[in-house]
């Protein structure tokens, strides 16, 4: 049996994330201004920077992301009688709530307002309290490689490229564990949520109600648009989802996102957002300034709703119609097709019911008493019957708008025989009711619309509306 202390790591080898950019954004979603503070802090030394975040915000310890091989190792370890020891760069505070809820530490030394304890220092207080080579050190950066090499033998957890192959050189290099796997195409366009891409088809639907979509020209500037649209809403879920990693953590289905689970890191997703926004903008640069607008708007508007909004009860469900909405809007804009007032005036009414049928979902997966406010929305599971009520009122207004809409000399000008329309409005009734009542039974899945992509009854309710589109048209 190994007596000697064995020294763990915190960021990146207990954790699969790094503390400091846990901090980072939980600060910077609180206040946001003070990012003008950053450089200030760093300035003064990176123990400045860590002091600095922590004592404005405090993480929870269960629901961080730990590496569970590792995990169990070091349970296992601490079983057995070894004395384990966390040895980190993460502030002081922060390090030692970790060792209060794991309750195996026998001790914590980690950076202070005065230190911050990484690479060489972490190896002199090593060496200060075990002798040289008086310890085993578990690690996962090249920065640890002095460490390491005081120590008597060395682990590799979660290790990066460099730390690997410096640590292969050592004759007591002992063991590696949940080893890195690299880039990912999968994990990549989880985080984008690619899949999301088709709730911005809905800026097709003003070039489709006003029949141009024959319209080569007109067809081209919408592909664009739903192109620009597609990577501003990419980088909108990159920040929400960094900016809400506590509440996808507590998710049961959530929490296997990218970002939640740690499979992408927070400075990868920093960077990855920064290029969506700069292929927006350049797709952007080809569209019309009203399409800009709207685009600009649903950006603001998208980023503003993730740091403060969306913890706002029915305001939140109100935006996410009004994007929807939007959506449309700017898809008119980018055909030079006014979306109509009936357009818009059912396009609001669906997605508010829409938006309801999303946190209705939302609240029924979410593990929490049923009176504890669920965190980053503001509504208790106690509120579903209110919003369910709210979300079938709503999807009957839409039903009416359409039916109000039929009967409008308006629908005279775009079809031929418009009697054939008036099937549509028990078709989007029925659909409509369907997807409420799968809610109420807890099936529904987080997001109606990409539901109804992979439900085969929505499909053929789909084609039969088309099929009546085409006939009240043309006969």
């Amino acid at each position: 049996m190994n007596t000697a202390p064995l020294c763990v790591d915190l960021d990146g080898t207990l954790l699969k994330t790094d503390t400091l950019y846990e901090l980072l954004v939980r600060v910077l979603k609180q206040q946001p201004l003070l990012i003008f503070l950053l450089p200030v802090w760093l300035l003064r030394g990176k123990h400045v920077l860590k002091h600095e975040l922590a004592i404005r915000c405090q993480l929870d310890p269960a629901l961080l992301p730990y590496n569970s091989d590792f995990l169990g190792f070091l349970r296992s370890e601490h079983a057995n009688g070894r004395k384990l020891y966390l040895v980190t760069g993460a502030y002081k505070t922060v390090a030692q709530s970790i060792a209060n809820h794991l309750e195996f530490f026998s001790d914590v030394f980690a950076t202070d307002e005065h230190t911050n304890l990484t690479g060489e220092r972490k190896a002199l207080l090593l060496i200060e309290k075990f002798g040289k080579n008086g310890y085993d050190y578990a690690g996962n950066d090249d920065v640890d490689h002095v460490v390491w090499s005081e120590a008597k033998a060395c682990y590799l957890v979660n290790a990066t490229p460099a730390a690997a192959a410096r640590a292969k050189q050592r004759i007591n290099f002992s063991g590696e564990m949940d080893l890195r796997k690299g880039f990912s195409l999968g994990n990549f366009l989880k985080a984008i949520r690619l899949h999301q891409w088709a709730k911005n088809a809905l800026v097709f639907v003003p070039l489709l109600a006003s029949h141009h979509m024959m319209d080569m020209e007109k067809l081209a500037d919408v592909v664009l648009a739903f192109l620009a649209f597609g990577c501003c809403a990419s980088f909108s879920y990159v920040a929400n989802d960094i900016a809400d990693l506590d509440a996808d953590r507590l998710h049961h289905n959530k929490r296997k996102r990218p970002f939640a689970s740690a499979v992408i890191s927070i400075p990868s997703g920093f960077l990855l957002g920064i290029m969506l926004i700069s292929v927006t903008a350049m797709l952007a640069c080809f569209l019309p300034p009203a399409f800009v607008y709207a685009l600009l708007a649903y950006f603001i508007v998208t980023n503003i709703y993730t740091l403060r909004l969306k913890a706002v009860p029915i305001l939140d469900v109100a935006i996410l119609a009004g994007l929807y909405a939007l959506r449309v809007l700017a898809g008119g804009f980018a055909a030079d097709v006014p979306a109509s007032f009936w357009l818009l005036a059912f396009s609001c009414f669906i997605f508010f019911s829409l938006a309801i049928v999303k946190r209705v979902s939302e609240l029924m997966g979410i593990e929490t008493p049923d009176e504890k406010a669920v965190v980053c929305r503001g509504y208790r599971t106690s509120d579903m019957p209110v919003l369910t009520g709210l979300g079938t009122s709503s999807a009957l207004m839409a039903v009416l708008v359409m039916a109000l809409y039929i009967n409008s000399p308006d629908v005279i000008q775009l079809y031929a025989s418009p009697r054939y329309l008036w099937l549509l409005c028990p078709i989007v009734a029925l659909w409509l009711g369907r997807v409420w009542l799968i809610t109420g039974r807890g099936q529904m899945h987080e997001d109606p619309l990409l539901f109804a992509l992979h439900d085969r009854i929505s499909w053929l309710l789909f084609g039969v509306a088309a099929m009546l589109l085409v006939i009240g048209a043309r006969f």
